[in-house]
């Protein structure tokens, strides 16, 4: 059975090993930054008999608020993503937010879509340097 928790500092290299599992390069981030997301912002881990296979992250006092949703390849599709997606939402609405946005891999486009996201305009994309779509979702 799959379940969805608050992360803390301690599953900080399991994080790290899904990341790198899931997009194939490392998640850089300094320990000023890693403090801030588990306290400040917020960071959830789906876990299964005791090992972490997916997390997602978002940060409320960001332009784009949701950071991340990753999970191991064999755990996608099977609906455990929607469910931290959820948890990431539920975080997002009870602190004010009356949009969620976010920066989209091409290839998950469709999840978030089937999920009530849609593009943000042009005109009103922040721009990035690599490949994706930004999305939004309204309260």
């Amino acid at each position: 059975m799959v379940t969805i928790r608050r992360a803390t500092l301690l599953d900080k290299a399991s994080i790290e090993g899904v990341y790198a599992t899931v997009v194939g390069t490392s998640l850089v981030l300094a320990d000023d930054e890693w403090r801030r997301l588990f306290t400040v912002a917020g960071i959830v881990v789906a876990e299964e008999n005791n090992r972490v296979i997916g997390f997602g992250g978002i940060d409320v006092t960001a332009e784009e608020q949701l950071r991340w949703v990753h999970l191991l390849p064999e755990f996608q599709r099977g609906g455990v993503g929607s469910k931290i997606l959820h948890e990431l939402e539920t975080m997002a609405w009870s602190s004010g937010l009356q949009s969620i946005r976010l920066h989209s891999a091409p290839g998950a486009v469709q999840f978030y879509a089937k999920r009530g996201y849609t593009r943000v305009p042009e005109q009103e994309q922040l721009g990035h340097d690599h490949d994706g779509v930004e999305m939004v979702k309204l309260r």
